[in-house]
Order: structure tokens, then sequence, then C-alpha cells
């Protein structure tokens, strides 16, 4: 990566990770009010649950049949180009709905239309985006940046889901369409005004693209400290995919109030916030490794106290103190990753794990509502906390682990 010259001292006078900052958070953020106002809105015109879920199984499909070559494009091209043409693709799909609406023409296949286009979009950009930020940042200020990136997702899980509801409710079904769409041209603006060179590396490697598909996979796979970390998270992933489906039945069979429920999830954000803050102490002090386990013992531990006749507010201080540890790692691990990993192998890196991640969601999701159709509340939480269990031994014993970063190439490429 090209050495950024006269860095500021701290990163939030870096002028060009200020635009970034700016612009990820709008995406963020709009791409939640989206999740949400879709299934709203599929409600609102045909009345069908199924349908209204169809729509989110439709949007699942492009980050795993095309995260591995958007990584590619990542490496390839401008990121800059990347991020610009997401975000100019989704504004185009996401105001043909209210356009379309007020037009008396919305019809349930150009919702299906819009949500896999918007998603695919989406992907570009996230992609892109995570692969920029080491040359936005720079290479001291890689733990600043990935905390920001983490609190980011916790404040569009603040901000959002009001936002979106509020909206609908008063100013019109697709009203949150058009606040998304305005966000966009103000990302446009956002990636347009990063001065830091996010092109490919030059001279790219003579590798044909059926190779380069693969690159990611190898890469991650290669390296056993971060083979390992993969495996736990996307096993935790996974594990986590139907977390809220199981918090809502929960709380719920408590007698718990919808301002409950919500707590829960708002108690969550707000300890992924806090955790994103602490994250480069927690390093300092105990290092990653460290981290890891306990994260993940303390998850194990702290998991079984669901099992008890709790009121929703406590239930919700729990599963806040579980996400203030889940996102201390995802900052350490985010960190590590954008350190020991070549820029210009990022891009397919990240697509390879945004493949794995998002292929585990679903799965997870559908696999907790079996459990709880067939075996209940209680049930499926001890299912849980024997996974639990067995992730926290497993990074306990886990040799990859304890090895050193790939010896063999340096932590930042040039160019």
């Amino acid at each position: 990566m090209a050495a950024i010259e006269n860095a500021p001292r701290r990163l939030r006078d870096n002028r060009d990770f200020r635009f970034w900052w700016g612009g990820t958070v709008l995406s963020a953020i709009g791409d939640e009010v989206t999740l949400i106002a879709f299934p709203l809105l599929v409600l609102f015109l045909t009345g069908s649950p199924t349908h209204a879920g169809l729509v989110g199984g439709v949007a699942a499909v492009p980050p795993l049949l095309l995260s591995v070559p958007i990584g590619v494009l990542a490496d390839r091209t401008s990121r800059r180009a990347l991020m610009l043409g997401g975000s100019v693709v989704s504004a185009i799909s996401i105001t043909s709905i209210p356009v379309v609406h007020l037009l008396g023409e919305l019809t349930l296949p150009h919702l299906y239309a819009v949500a896999f286009v918007n998603s695919v979009a989406a992907t570009v950009y996230r992609i892109a985006d995570t692969a920029a930020l080491p040359r936005i940042a720079g290479e001291e200020k890689l733990g600043e940046a990935a905390s920001q990136s983490e609190t980011i997702w916790g404040i569009s899980a603040i901000v959002a889901p009001p936002l979106a509801g509020l909206l609908f409710e008063t100013a019109g079904p697709t009203s949150p369409f058009w606040i998304d769409a305005v966000s966009f041209v103000a990302i446009m603006v956002c990636v347009l005004a990063i001065r830091a060179k996010l092109g490919a590396d030059r001279p790219y490697p003579e590798v044909s693209w059926r190779q380069d598909l693969t690159t990611g996979a190898r890469v991650t796979l290669s390296r056993p400290l971060v083979r390992a970390l993969t495996v736990l998270t996307v096993a935790g992933d996974f594990l986590f995919a139907g977390i809220g489906l199981l918090l809502i039945v929960l709380v719920r069979e408590g007698g718990a109030s919808g301002l409950e429920t919500g707590t829960v999830f708002t108690a969550a954000a707000v300890g992924g916030i806090l955790g994103s803050m602490v994250a480069a102490r927690v390093e300092d002090r105990i290092g990653m490794v460290p981290a890891v386990l306990t994260k993940h013992w303390l998850t194990a531990a702290l998991f079984p106290l669901l099992l008890v006749d709790l009121p929703g507010w406590a239930t919700g201080l729990i599963w806040g103190l579980i996400s203030f540890q889940i996102s201390i790692l995802n900052v350490i691990q985010m960190k590590y990753l954008m350190s020991v990993i070549p820029n210009s192998k990022l891009g397919r890196v990240e697509g390879f794990l945004t493949f794995i991640e998002q292929g585990s969601l679903p799965l997870g999701y559908a696999l907790t509502g079996v459990l709880l159709g067939l075996l209940g509340t209680t049930s499926t939480l001890l299912a849980y906390e024997a996974v639990l269990l067995v992730l926290a031994v497993f990074a306990t014993v886990s040799r990859g682990l304890r090895t050193p970063a790939h010896p063999d190439e340096p932590a930042r490429s040039s160019g």
C-alpha cells in the first residue's frame, strides 16, 4: 500500500477517513432501513407473510453467488469505481419503488427484482469498502479504523428500525425508500471526496479469472491463525443467525411487552458500540488470542442465564453483555486481517469470507426455527449452550490460534 505521508496523528483528523465514515454509516443505515421496509411494504401490498419472507430470501442470494467474483473485481479494478457503481445502481433501483408506486404500477415481481439488484449493489459496495479501508486509514490506525467500522453497524442497528417504522407509518409505505435513495446520493459525494488512491495495484499478477476465484480461499486457509479465526467466526454466525427469533420467542413467552422485546435488541446494539470503543484497550492489555478465549468462555458462561425466568430488561442486559464481547473480538479480528493480508489480496479474501459467512446465515436461521418447533425454547437454549461450549474448547486447544502470521508475505503490499 502506498505510504501515507504526513498522516494525521488522530484518525478523526484524517479527511479521507471522515468521508469514508460518512459514506459507510449512510450505507449501513440505508441497508438496514431497506431490510425492514421491504417486508413491511410487501405485507402492505399483499398481506402475505410468505411473500414478505421470500423477498428477504431473494436478497440473500447475491452474496452467495457473487461475493467471490466481486472480491476479485475489488482487487483487479478501482475500488472507488465499484463503490460509486454500487451506489448508483442502488439509488436507481430503490428510487424505482416509490416512483412506480406513485404511478399505481407497483407489482410483486418488481419488488423481487429490486431486492435482488439492490443486494448485488450492496454486496459490491461492502466488499470494495472494506478492501479500501486500510488505504484510507493508514497502517498505524487500523485498530481505530476497525473500531469505527464496528461502531457504524451498532449505530445503524439503533437508528434504522425506528426510522423505517416511523416513516412507513407517518409518511407512507414507500417513504423509507425515498430516504434510502437520497442517502445513496450522499454516499457518492463522500466516495468522490476521498483523495487516497483506491485503484488496483500495478502491475496486476498475470493469473486467469479461474485461478483468481480461488485466491481468497487459498490465502485464508493457508494461514493457520486466519483459518482458526474463520472457523470460529463462521460457526458463531451460523449459531447466532437465528438468535433474534430465539430471543423474541423467549421474552414473549415470559410475558414481555413489545417495548421490552425491542429493548433486548437495543441493548445488543449498545453493547456492540461499547465493545467497539474498548476493543483496542483490551487488545493492548491482553492480546488477540486471550481476547478470543475470553469471548468464547464468557459467552458460554453468560448464555445459560437466559434459561432463568427473567424480565425482558434482564434478558436484554445479558444479550448486551454477550454483544459487547462479540464486538470486541470483531474489531480485533478485523484489525488483524487488515494487517496480515496484503492489501492487493484483501478484496478476494473479503469476498471469500462474505461467501461462507452469508451462506451460514439462512441455514442457521432455519435450524433455529426447526429446533424451536420440535424441541421448544428451553431445549433450543441448551442446544445453543452445547455448541458454545464446543467452540470455547476448540478455541482453547486450537494450535492454529497460536500460530504467528504467515511468514512469507509482508503485512502490507506496496503500490
